[in-house]
């Protein structure tokens, strides 16, 4: 029997503190060995859409577990009234290659996304730092909020995006998210009038130009930059990343797609990935980021399968528990 999760059984298993957890048992087994992950593998759709297969296997002393992430990319779904993204994640026990569930990836990826950044947040940012600048409002942004307020509870959200509609919504999201604990939120006139005082920066667009530049940048700030994904795309500007102690996910990923990183590594602007920081080392205290209350620090991220698989698996297990989902022959 295998189990199948919806998005809403999904949603009942799984809090962003369990999901920053998972975050670390992820990046902790990478630096440790008890993780392997393949290279995301790219598969073009008819209609220009473009499949992608993530492979991991996670093997600690609790499980062995096998996850593969499939997600589906199709630019004409918006007109036919269907998401642009689909996703879904399988999981297989590794030592006996049965199948143990399928799991809805939308919602799943969402909080491993909003997870990381809580977990880099709670391991670089200052311990005082209780005001942020939030890049964006769409389906990243409310869990982006939710999972740096968790490790750092917000005094202030000011909040820099293009719709209004979209910046409506978002407030209502988190107010719902964070029931009577959700901060203010204002809606900046300016990336320079966000930054003000703000020592928490996340950025979650699709931007193809940096959002904001090193002046506005306050002393001691922690910037998250997840949006950004293929080397065309960019977020942070080079000047910040040159001044900044730079933390990625992984340098292979990184140098793969992180458009922030590439783009001005290719014009000799930022010193090259030797001196990048990967966040499994940040994780296991191989290297202490912080060292001065001044420093600026970035966390890059375009996501690894790893953080799926053990996502994926918190779920499943918090699912067999409490009797959630529905069990099918396979």
């Amino acid at each position: 029997m295998a189990r199948i999760l919806s998005r809403y059984d999904v949603q009942r298993c799984l809090t962003m503190p369990e999901a920053i957890a998972a975050m670390r048992l992820a990046f902790s087994a990478l630096r440790t060995g008890q993780g392997t992950m393949p290279q995301r593998t790219v598969v073009n759709l008819p209609e220009q859409g473009t499949m992608l297969l993530m492979p991991s296997l996670l093997t600690t002393m609790e499980q062995h577990t096998f996850g593969l992430k499939l997600v589906a990319v199709v630019p004409r779904n918006p007109a036919r009234g269907l998401p642009l993204i689909h996703a879904s994640v399988l999981l297989v026990d590794a030592a006996t290659g049965k199948t143990l569930a399928i799991v809805e990836g939308g919602w799943l990826t969402a909080m491993r996304t909003g997870a990381v950044s809580g977990l880099a947040t709670e391991l670089l940012a200052r311990r005082d730092a209780d005001v942020l600048a939030l890049f964006g409002a769409g389906t990243q942004a409310p869990l982006q909020v939710l999972a740096i307020h968790t490790v750092r509870p917000l005094r202030e959200i000011r909040v820099v995006n293009r719709s209004i509609e979209h910046y409506e919504q978002l407030v209502i999201t988190l107010r719902n998210l964070l029931g009577s604990d959700c901060p203010p939120i204002f809606r900046a006139n300016s990336a320079s009038e966000a930054l003000n005082g703000a020592l928490l920066v996340a950025c979650a667009t699709t931007a193809t130009d940096a959002l904001f530049s090193w002046q506005d940048v306050v002393p001691g700030t922690h910037i998250n930059a997840i949006g950004a994904f293929t080397p065309t795309m960019c977020e942070v500007d080079a000047e910040t990343l040159a001044h900044a102690r730079i933390v990625v996910d992984q340098r292979e990923a990184a140098l793969s797609e992180a458009g922030d990183l590439l783009q001005p590594l290719a014009k000799g602007l930022i010193v090259g990935p030797a001196t990048w920081v990967e966040l499994s080392d940040v994780v296991t205290g191989r290297y202490p980021v912080r060292q001065h209350e001044n420093d600026v620090t970035v966390f890059k991220s375009v996501g690894i399968a790893i953080q799926d698989v053990a996502v994926a698996s918190m779920a499943y297990a918090k699912a067999l528990k409490l009797g959630i989902g529905v069990d099918i022959e396979v």
